[in-house]
């Protein structure tokens, strides 16, 4: 059993800012299908999908890139999903109401400035919280949001998982 999302409307793509020079926006990646995993019935979603590099050929990411998203990408907005991830170091080691999931455990990640495509902002599923798991893999269940936050003129976040519970961990 596949979820399928439709492909995006044919558009030419193109950078908006010209005072950074940048890759020229393109759509590499017009449809995507997912398969539905677990008990939880969520679509299995990975970073490879999310990275606008490979998606969209982004780099930088522009502010306003959700206008060059394609519809699949953004219609996992609502979406309950499982991604399988690392947990970046947070502040504090148990009861952690939220944190940020991360594509891997090297220094592309757990460096200063992890790319905007390669984090996801977690909030947990109400009354549930999870302690800090230490370089090891696992997966979030929850409900996806494809939303630009931008803090300062800079983009924080663009995926979030709410409602999340983690498994494996």
């Amino acid at each position: 059993f596949f979820f399928l999302l439709a492909p995006p409307v044919a558009a030419e793509i193109q950078q908006v800012s010209a005072s950074v020079p940048t890759r020229k926006l393109e759509l590499l990646v017009p449809d995507q299908s997912f398969k539905v995993a677990g008990p939880e019935d969520a679509v299995r979603v990975s970073f490879d999908d999310l990275d606008l590099l490979k998606v969209l050929n982004a780099d930088p990411v522009p502010l306003n890139i959700e206008d060059y998203m394609p519809q699949w990408l953004r219609a996992l907005t609502g979406t309950r999903v499982r991604i399988r991830g690392f947990m970046y170091p947070p502040n504090s080691e148990t009861e952690l109401p939220d944190f940020m999931m991360v594509r891997d455990s090297k220094d592309c990640c757990f460096g200063r400035n992890v790319l905007i495509y390669d984090k996801i902002s977690v909030r947990m599923r109400e009354g549930v919280t999870t302690d800090y798991i230490q370089l090891r893999p696992f997966d979030v269940v929850g409900v996806m949001s494809v939303k630009a936050r931008i803090s300062d003129g800079k983009l924080v976040f663009l995926y979030m998982i709410d409602d999340a519970v983690v498994i494996g961990g």
